[in-house]
């Protein structure tokens, strides 16, 4: 059986070692070499990576960041 921190470690990985659709297939074959109660415990990890990195944009467009540097810039264009 394979730890959460395990998995954890290991998406951190196959993050740092591929990005977009790569990154979507290491994880595909990480999944199919675990056990059911394990790709809960993937998804989960999956999962909150991703609302940590929705809540980062939605952060930074509250902050009135990159964003709203470009809109002003594209209106006085």
């Amino acid at each position: 059986m394979t730890s959460r921190r395990q998995l954890e470690e290991r998406v951190d990985e196959l993050a740092a070692e591929h990005s977009g659709p790569a990154f979507a297939d290491a994880i595909a074959t990480l999944d199919a070499g675990l056990d059911r109660a394990e790709r809960e415990v993937l998804k989960q990890i999956l999962l909150e990576r991703a609302a940590s990195l929705d809540q980062a944009v939605i952060d930074r467009v509250d902050a009135r960041g990159w964003l709203r540097r470009q809109w002003d810039r594209a209106g006085r264009l």
